[in-house]
């Protein structure tokens, strides 16, 4: 499997909620970054157990965020260097305790090592979370 495929394997995974799908792509050493994040949210986790407990905090099947998640539109671009990839993608969730509908475009870029996900750093527009979070306090 060629670094776009893991990346594509990986956003499909997160489509259908498959946290452990998405545990089999990712090193574990990886490093997630989100630069543009709301306070008291991380925005760099380390390590493939911290990684998997966050994003079964927000989209995990069971005990997530979101009762229903979505990753669709997904384009991968290889990058000039070697095993960095580009990808941009749209999402859709319903937040579960409430019916919230969020919606989310995204840019990632990834980096793969040894044929695992070693660097993920998201880009998204904040507000969209925000919204979501807020909508569990009311």
């Amino acid at each position: 499997m060629d670094g776009a495929q893991i990346i594509r394997s990986l956003l499909l995974a997160e489509a259908s909620q498959d946290i452990q799908a998405m545990a089999d792509k990712l090193a574990d050493n990886i490093v997630y970054e989100t630069p543009f994040v709301l306070p008291g949210v991380p925005n760099r986790i380390e390590g493939k157990e911290q990684l998997i407990q966050l994003l079964t905090q927000f989209i995990g099947k069971d005990q997530g965020m979101y009762a229903t998640w979505n990753i669709f539109n997904i384009n991968v671009y290889p990058a000039e260097e070697p095993n960095l990839f580009f990808a941009d993608m749209q999402a859709k969730g319903t937040v579960s305790s409430n019916g919230h509908v969020y919606e989310q475009s995204y840019m990632s870029v990834f980096r793969i090592q040894s044929g695992r996900v070693i660097e993920w750093r998201e880009y998204f527009n904040p507000l969209p979370l925000q919204a979501a979070i807020a909508s569990l306090q009311v």
